[in-house]
């Protein structure tokens, strides 16, 4: 049976320009507005990758289509598959080998859409498909993808596309920007030259009516920009919908000498550890003017580069993280049993900042408030690449919204909010607790410890 492919799917140019993306890349993602018809490229997507490799002999060949939950994969794509494929291209089954599945007839090479959620990756381990493509790739955690990424692979294939659609938001919103809109890459992550952004709006969409077209125009100015626009600084579930990355950030410049410093650190080891450097000028604005940000470092090696960047300074404190403070099981190699005994032996001096989380992001919100007439009581210099890239992407927690998703890169964040809150808890301090007297007299011991043992 002859039959034109491209008739049959029919795309815009937007559409098209992400089909051509498919053939070339690994990790081509589209979409980034409302309204870009994602869903149906991505499924036809996939249906094209079965037909080419039919025509290349390659048999019953296996691809992917994947969204977050079943309800989510029922409702963008079941419900159109039935009506929007043709019955004479292939049949929509629920077999006990294939599971539930998009198989094509044996004339066009029985290949199979394998569909599929991701309420929990790690059930296909064992499998393997020629190609995936993920709906909605910021309702996935990194790991996720990660585990997809060790399961495309098929014999004789070489060009094994991992395709994906999405809006900004959601839990895995940071992530996908740093990889495919900031284009930050680091060790572990996809090869830079095989991630592809196609950024398809609303107005690239021909079947959108005015009518909708309008409804977006006529959106509050954040939701207009994300939803017309495609800003990813700005999206639905963001939780701290002041970010403005103009007013919120500005060019380095050196701190006056009357106003005061201070850090404040949140630890991590797998996750990132960051500390950050603030002053706070004479009305009370806080500006964050240095940070740390390292995963997979011991606290040795966190203390030397804290200490490193912190030469010739003095602070009024430093706050950190209160689970530093607990014991963790282990001694170090000067027999103190926690993780701020550590970093006391090498010459920081923490104090437990407050775990009232939501006091602080409500603090978090007041700071960073500002108008056409005001602006923000804390700022961040456009050095501090991670806060930047970190903070704005936080989303609301769905079962307790007026919290942050810890599932999210919150590091920068709570480091932040320990140092607002110790800003207003400090003014009406109870006397020190015995913890934070005995760290006290380890750091005012008659030697410096960190000179004496050297630095690790």
């Amino acid at each position: 049976m002859q039959f034109s492919l491209r008739e049959l799917i029919n795309p815009f140019p937007r559409q098209e320009e992400f089909l051509k993306a498919v053939n070339i890349y690994k990790y081509p993602l589209y979409g980034g507005a409302k309204g870009g018809g994602k869903s149906r490229i991505l499924r036809w997507a996939l249906v094209r990758f079965l037909l080419q490799r039919a025509k290349e002999k390659h048999k019953k060949v296996r691809v992917g289509l994947f969204c977050e939950d079943y309800p989510a994969l029922k409702d963008r794509h079941l419900t159109k598959i039935d009506s929007e494929f043709p019955h004479w291209l292939g049949t929509l089954s629920d077999s006990s080998i294939e599971g539930l599945s998009f198989v094509l007839r044996p004339q066009f090479g029985g290949g199979v859409i394998a569909l599929r959620n991701l309420d929990d990756p790690s059930k296909y381990a064992s499998s393997e498909f020629a190609a995936a493509g993920i709906d909605e790739l910021t309702k996935n955690k990194r790991e996720t993808f990660d585990q997809l990424r060790s399961i495309v692979r098929w014999p004789g294939i070489e060009h094994n596309p991992i395709m994906a659609a999405t809006n900004p938001g959601e839990r895995g919103h940071a992530w996908v920007k740093k990889l495919w809109i900031d284009r930050n890459f680091e060790t572990g992550d996809p090869d830079s030259r095989q991630v592809f952004f196609v950024k398809s709006l609303p107005t690239d969409n021909p079947h959108n009516t005015e009518s909708y077209l309008q409804e977006l125009r006529n959106l509050p100015e954040k939701l207009r920009k994300a939803y017309l626009e495609g800003n990813w600084d700005v999206f639905e579930g963001q939780y701290f919908t002041e970010w403005n990355r103009d007013r919120h950030t500005v060019s380095p410049f050196l701190i006056p000498p009357s106003w005061k410093k201070y850090r404040s650190y949140d630890h991590g080891r797998d996750a990132p550890a960051t500390c950050a450097w603030y002053a706070v000028d004479h009305d009370g604005r806080v500006w964050t003017y240095r940070e740390l940000y390292k995963r997979g470092k011991n606290v040795d090696e966190l203390a030397f580069e804290i200490n490193r960047l912190s030469e010739g300074e003095t602070y009024e404190y430093s706050i950190a993280d209160p689970s530093i403070f607990h014991k963790t099981g282990f001694v170090d190699r000067y027999g103190g049993q926690t993780i701020a005994e550590t970093f006391a032996h090498n010459g920081i001096m923490f104090i437990p900042g407050s775990n009232r989380r939501l006091d602080g992001w409500n603090l978090f919100h007041q700071y960073l408030a500002c108008s056409d007439f005001h602006m923000p009581k804390i700022i961040y210099f456009s050095t501090c690449l991670d806060s930047i890239r970190t903070i704005p992407t936080l989303i609301h927690d769905e079962i307790h919204p007026e919290d942050i998703d810890s599932a999210g890169e919150d590091h920068a964040a709570d480091r932040d909010r320990y140092f607002l809150m110790s800003l207003h808890e400090r003014k009406t301090l109870p006397p020190p607790t015995e913890a934070e007297k005995k760290l006290k007299q380890m750091q005012e011991r008659d030697f410096n410890l960190n000179t004496f043992y050297g630095p690790a």
